[in-house]
């Protein structure tokens, strides 16, 4: 199996809000141990402990999707750091349904994967053989024993979005007899993502602008009233929701980056007027938009391929837009 198969495989159903050539790095921090002696704590310290930290994000995206071959030498420095007990703890961590996710999508091209049931050992191991086919130049792609895979490399191409949809049931999309799979469901990750730290503040301040006071920060969310830490677990859900329907448009479909900024633009233009009506106070915009955008319709494949995206990915567009810096539920002039 190649790395860039298997780095995709994890990407999708547990890269929460990283980017491919942060997920890359964070595969190889967690595969390797603790550091253990001074030198090594000193070059922890100085992020060299990692050999690939030092390569620039683009190198390593190339690297994630397999356009660069990986260096030989500093696989070989991760192997020798390896720690499967680590990486099998992380694995075993995630939830349910993306432990089950990466399964399936591992016997689909190995057979014998994971037959003593210990899915995060498997993956361990798995992470290990690939290091060292690098190392010994034996790596090669592993045949689809089952369905096939988009990956960033194989992408859709423009094709009718009529003759498409999205079954819920499999998690797959269809292309009449054709299967492809999609992402999982990204669950929230505990802490807050540095990716989310703008349409965050911009609720923050949506919930400080109702109760009348000048601000509220991320350590105040356990001291909020219920209603606003529940608004806010479920603005999470929608911006993970609308997240991986982006990752998934721009990394498997022909013109995604373009499909996506016609979803975003077509999502503002609906919202727009709603959005810029009066309120008593941000968070009653936020309710008012958070309602409207569920009606939403866009002329981007992400509104045309039937069943694709429901309310939680039509709200959490909206926070794409935060993002983007298109929306803000406090007025300047509030």
């Amino acid at each position: 199996m190649l790395f860039s198969e298997f780095a995709d495989i994890m990407y999708k159903h547990c890269g929460g809000s990283k980017k491919p050539h942060e997920y890359l790095l964070f595969l190889f921090d967690t595969i390797m141990r603790e550091p253990e002696s001074d030198e090594e704590r000193k070059k922890h310290e100085d992020d060299k402990y990692n050999p690939f930290a030092s390569l620039k994000p683009d190198t390593l995206d190339r690297l994630f999707h397999g356009t660069n071959h990986m260096n030989q030498k500093k696989t070989h420095t991760v192997r020798t750091l390896a720690n499967t007990d680590k990486f099998a703890a992380y694995v075993d961590s995630l939830s349910w349904d993306a432990q089950s996710a990466i399964e399936t999508e591992f016997k689909q091209r190995i057979l014998n994967f994971n037959q003593d049931d210990a899915l995060g050992y498997a993956c361990a191991d798995l992470f290990l053989q690939i290091m060292d086919d690098i190392y010994e130049g034996n790596e090669t792609p592993s045949p689809m024993l089952c369905i096939p895979n988009i990956t960033a490399t194989s992408k859709l191409p423009n094709i009718p979005a009529t003759s498409v949809y999205y079954d819920d049931n499999d998690g797959k999309i269809h292309i009449g007899k054709i299967e492809i799979a999609i992402p999982k469901e990204l669950e929230p990750p505990t802490d807050i993502a540095p990716e989310e730290e703008i349409y965050v503040k911009e609720l923050l301040a949506a919930y400080a602008d109702a109760e009348q006071v000048d601000a509220f920060s991320q350590t105040d969310l356990n001291f909020l009233p219920p209603k606003y830490k529940r608004n806010f677990s479920d603005q999470r859900i929608n911006y993970y929701s609308a997240v991986r329907i982006d990752r998934f448009v721009r990394e498997s479909i022909a013109e995604g980056d373009a499909e996506i900024q016609k979803w975003k633009k077509g999502t503002l233009d609906y919202i727009k007027d709603t959005l810029w009506d009066d309120y008593a106070d941000a968070y009653k915009r936020l309710i008012a938009v958070m309602k409207k955008v569920v009606d939403s319709d866009t002329t981007s494949v992400v509104s045309s391929f039937k069943n694709l995206i429901g309310s939680k990915e039509k709200k959490g567009a909206c926070h794409l837009l935060v993002n983007d810096g298109e929306i803000n539920w406090v007025e300047k002039d509030e």
